[in-house]
């Protein structure tokens, strides 16, 4: 999906189409914001995409096209449930400082080729549904991050120590840490 078309589908979604909010959603509070940070593309929003107890469409769109699979530039709706997640993490860590994204949307294609070359990816990763997130925030510890995703009583949380950051989707309530 190009940006234009990544900026049409924020409206759409907006109107009540695109996907639906997985199983893990609850009610957000009525503004949102979130700071974010791509690691490889340098790109960053920081604003609100929840106002009035809806989603602002320019901003949804804004943070599709920075979580896109930046490798074949492909972009994907990221459920609404896992800003929500974000966001909720980001209150709670009472910091400014960005949540550094090294991984959001993936295409199968992308997704296959790091399976391909060894690299730990799920067969049917979240990532390529738009509902999975690989962070870390600067200064921060990622075990704390972990401890808050935990704590927040659904969807998946990985920790990987040795890399340093945080896996969260908005799927099923798992955990589990990487050897």
């Amino acid at each position: 999906m190009s940006r234009r078309h990544a900026l049409g589908f924020g409206t759409a979604v907006a109107l009540g189409f695109g996907h639906p909010l997985s199983a893990w959603a609850w009610e957000p509070a009525p503004e949102r914001r979130l700071r974010l940070h791509h690691c490889v593309t340098g790109e960053s929003f920081d604003g609100v995409y929840w106002a009035e107890g809806r989603p602002v469409p320019d901003a949804l769109a804004r943070i599709d096209w920075l979580m896109r699979d930046h490798h074949i530039d492909e972009c994907r709706r990221i459920d609404l449930s896992l800003l929500h997640r974000l966001s909720e993490m980001q209150e709670r860590l009472e910091t400014d400082r960005p949540f550094e994204i090294l991984s959001g949307f993936r295409s199968l294609r992308t997704n296959q080729g790091m399976i391909e070359r060894g690299i730990r990816a799920a067969l049917h990763s979240f990532h390529i549904e738009g509902m999975a997130a690989d962070i870390r925030v600067p200064g921060r510890r990622a075990n704390l991050l972990y401890k808050l995703g935990l704590s927040q009583g659904g969807g998946g949380t990985g920790y990987y120590p040795r890399q340093g950051f945080v896996h969260l989707d908005s799927g099923p309530a798992r955990r589990w840490v990487s050897a």
